[in-house]
């Protein structure tokens, strides 16, 4: 059973994790948008469980019949800095396989404007690599299209 707390404000029923059987989004309290907390219908028990780590991947979108999922949040200079991290759900816990982490404020603290991509061997971060932050301007949604159409297409690269 899920607990109610003043830290939930809404709540949605939808199939998240693409199995054909609706799961509880609860949504939580935070000054990051879209902060989510994921409870999985399991059938064979008929209830749900709630996935730990979840509420570590803002604004979460999966990447069609894959399995994997991807997050987006603002990081710092009115948003002009975010990050955004490829990640897949095993044994009801959210596990970090990627990082996108623009950066496009004017080189501010020692920080090269630019795309820095990172993957992730369990709790290891290992640099994959960096494009010009002018990429993003190259997609029709500017930097969330650039994430969509590069989780999409590179997903595979972390496994």
């Amino acid at each position: 059973m899920i607990k109610k707390t003043d830290y939930y404000f809404g709540a949605e029923f939808k199939d998240f994790n693409q199995d054909g059987h609706k799961d509880i989004l609860l949504h939580y309290s935070s000054n990051a948008t879209m902060v989510l907390d994921l409870f999985v219908y399991i059938p064979t028990i008929k209830s749900f469980k709630e996935v730990k780590g979840f509420r570590q991947f803002p604004a979460p979108l999966p990447i069609k019949n894959t399995g994997y999922y991807y997050s987006y949040h603002k990081s710092g200079c009115a948003d002009m800095n975010w990050d955004s991290d490829l990640f897949y759900i095993k044994d009801f816990k959210a596990i970090t396989l990627g990082k996108i982490s623009g950066r496009q404020c004017d080189n501010r603290d020692g920080v090269k404007d630019a795309v820095y991509i990172h993957k992730f061997h369990g709790k290891q971060k290992q640099f994959f690599k960096t494009l010009p932050i002018m990429t993003i301007w190259k997609y029709k949604d500017y930097k969330w299209g650039f994430i969509e159409e590069y989780w999409t297409n590179n997903y595979r690269q972390f496994l």
